[in-house]
């Protein structure tokens, strides 16, 4: 927050002064667009384009979208959109496969939606970042079709869940994947 103040404040000054207007303008390579930005994720659902910048907001927003992704596969049930953005993350895989598993029985999940408790605590190094954050967790369980809970699924609402995630900067795709997971 104090950063984006001082980067606020620094910008509204440089603009008070009078400048001299560009003689050129910038080339079609100075800035990339979000067009040239290649689809990842669920073509209903893909990764957005703010979460596609190799900086702490980048990897923060691809973080929130993962989250919101968890929750969108959830209901579906399918694992594929999440193996796709963390293959080597063994709890992101095992979440996947749960999910797979729920879809082949024919089962749903019923609540236990996640959602951020909080802001994140973010540390980058080169091309990855380590993210820190609290989750919030709804009671919910895992369902037969007939409606009954599947014993041994049912858990209770969780209202700060200490949470970690680290994250690889992929350039060929210009996108975050993640590398590992973990909620408690």
């Amino acid at each position: 927050m104090v950063i984006s103040v001082l980067v606020g404040t620094a910008v509204l000054t440089g603009c008070s002064e009078k400048q001299p207007a560009n003689d050129t303008l910038p080339s079609s390579s100075a800035a990339e667009t979000s067009e040239s930005l290649p689809e990842i994720g669920p073509a209903d659902f893909p990764v957005p384009d703010e979460a596609r910048t190799k900086d702490a907001a980048g990897a923060e927003a691809f973080m929130r979208y993962y989250i919101d992704l968890l929750g969108r596969q959830q209901s579906v049930p399918s694992g594929e959109p999440l193996r796709d953005l963390a293959p080597d993350c063994q709890e992101c895989l095992r979440i996947a496969q749960d999910m797979d598993e729920a879809a082949a029985a024919q089962r749903r999940f019923e609540g236990g939606k996640l959602t951020l408790a909080g802001e994140f605590g973010t540390a980058l190094a080169d091309d990855s970042a380590n993210l820190s954050f609290l989750t919030r967790i709804e009671a919910g369980a895992l369902v037969e079709p007939s409606g009954e809970p599947v014993p041994g699924t049912e858990s209770p609402a969780v209202e700060q869940l200490p949470s970690a995630a680290s994250l690889v900067w992929l350039p060929e795709a210009r996108c975050w994947q993640l590398e590992a997971l973990n909620f408690g």
